[in-house]
């Protein structure tokens, strides 16, 4: 393989860094600046009071986000407010969590109105595994760029690009284990980028880099950039 494909490969930090600082937190998105990570992914729920927090499960500390307000919460939860003030020169990949109670619509006018009023001068990607939220986003808003996350193992039956092209949508966020030499001929013919997850294997890190992935999602920012670093020298 040769080494402009590797350079072009980007390395996100999921949750930031979080081997020495609790995840999806301000303290984990600086250590993620500090080692050089490309991007940064981060988990979003929509509070009872239409705040947009940084959190992955539903609960924080016995606390339902969905049916809580901001003051109710931990002082340690960001607001997407606080990260796109804070990190305006580094991509941000959003994902947005969705239970069987939250309100797409409200989600994602919500977003859009967040995203719209925070201007950053590298991009922004929302993800998400559920389809109608990345749907109503393209209805309300042209410009965001938007990912489709899957762990669909029977992708080719599922029309996965199919789905992603008639929508708009500029990427696919497979599970690692799902891409293959096929995986990525169609991304390329398609023009969607691949942004895989979670990889933290030495081993799985070789495979992606030698298939040609944009973006590598992992735990292990350093462990990532050294590989790729290394297999471009």
């Amino acid at each position: 393989m040769s080494g402009k494909i590797s350079n072009m490969i980007q390395v996100c930090a999921h949750r930031g860094v979080s081997s020495d600082h609790r995840e999806n937190t301000l303290e984990a998105f600086h250590a993620a600046v500090e080692q050089e990570a490309d991007s940064i992914e981060l988990d979003v729920w929509l509070t009872k009071d239409n705040q947009l927090v940084i959190h992955h499960d539903k609960t924080c500390e016995g606390i339902d986000i969905e049916d809580s307000t901001l003051k109710s919460l931990p002082n340690f939860v960001p607001t997407l407010n606080d990260v796109l003030n804070d990190f305006k020169t580094i991509p941000l990949n959003i994902e947005l969590k969705i239970s069987p109670v939250t309100d797409l619509q409200r989600l994602a006018k919500r977003v859009v109105s967040e995203v719209n009023e925070n201007i950053t001068s590298s991009p922004l990607l929302v993800s998400s595994f559920n389809l109608k939220i990345l749907k109503n986003l393209r209805e309300y808003s042209q410009r965001i760029k938007l990912g489709y996350l899957t762990a669909q193992e029977g992708w080719e039956r599922s029309k996965l690009f199919e789905t992603v092209t008639e929508n708009n949508f500029q990427a696919v966020h497979p599970h690692y284990s799902l891409v293959s030499e096929d995986f990525m001929s169609i991304s390329k013919e398609n023009d969607i980028e691949v942004n895989v997850w979670t990889v933290n294997e030495q081993s799985a890190v070789a495979r992606l880099v030698l298939l040609g992935v944009n973006s590598i999602i992992t735990d292990e920012v350093q462990m990532v950039k050294a590989f790729i670093k290394g297999s471009t020298s």
